[in-house]
C-alpha cells in the first residue's frame, strides 16, 4: 500500500533543522525526506515523488551568500517547473529570500521559524501550485531588453491600442508612451 501522504523534501546542511522539520512535517501528515547535500536532493528529485521542496539556500558553514541555494532553485525548476519550491532561510536575508522567489520559490520562511507560519506557507504552496506559463521567453537579466520586449509584445498582443497595452503592462498611458519613445517603437 503506497503512502497517500504529501512527500516534502528538505535540503538544508544542518540536520538539527532537519529533525526539527521533520517533527513538524510528519505531526502535520507530512511524508519526510531531509537530505544534507545538493547532490543527494538533486538524485531524490530525479526519483520523482516529491510535492513540495523546502530549500535552505546556504549548504556549507559559514556560506551566506546564497549562490549555491539559488544555483540548486534554477537546476530544481528547470527539471520539474511545476514543483512547488518554499526557501527556509536563517542567514542570507531578504534581498536572496526574494531573489529566490523571483526564480520560482513561491514563499519563504525564516530560521528560526514560527511552526504554524512554516506549515501555512507549505499547506499555501500546496494548494496554489506553481503555473508555468507556456512558451516563456528566454530569461534576459538585462532590464533595458527585458522592458522593451514586454513593451513590444503588449502592443502587439493589442493590435497596437496603447490604452489597452497600457492597462496589460499595469502602467498609465502617458508611461507607456514613454517607454515606447525611450526603446523606439
Amino acid at each position: 500500500m503506497s503512502d497517500a501522504r504529501p512527500t516534502v523534501l528538505f535540503l538544508d546542511d544542518d540536520p538539527d533543522i532537519l529533525t526539527s522539520a521533520s517533527l513538524v512535517l510528519e505531526r502535520g501528515g507530512f511524508a519526510f525526506v531531509g537530505l544534507e547535500t545538493p547532490a543527494a536532493a538533486h538524485e531524490r528529485l530525479v526519483q520523482g515523488g516529491v510535492d513540495l521542496l523546502l530549500l535552505d539556500l546556504n549548504f556549507r558553514r559559514g556560506d551566506t551568500s546564497g549562490e549555491a541555494g539559488l544555483a540548486f532553485l534554477e537546476a530544481a525548476l528547470a527539471a520539474t517547473p511545476e514543483l512547488p519550491v518554499v526557501v527556509v532561510t536563517g542567514h542570507s536575508g531578504m534581498a536572496i529570500a526574494i531573489q529566490a522567489m523571483r526564480l520560482g520559490a513561491q514563499d519563504f520562511v525564516v530560521k528560526p521559524w514560527n511552526n504554524d507560519r512554516f506549515m501555512g506557507s507549505i499547506q499555501a504552496a500546496l494548494e496554489a501550485p506553481r503555473r508555468v506559463p507556456a512558451g516563456l521567453p528566454p530569461k534576459d537579466l538585462n532590464l533595458e531588453r527585458s522592458e522593451r520586449t514586454l513593451v513590444q509584445a503588449a502592443l502587439t498582443r493589442h493590435g497596437f491600442n496603447v490604452s489597452q497595452a497600457a492597462k496589460d503592462l499595469g502602467i498609465t498611458r502617458a508611461a507607456l508612451y514613454r517607454r515606447m519613445e525611450k526603446h523606439g517603437l
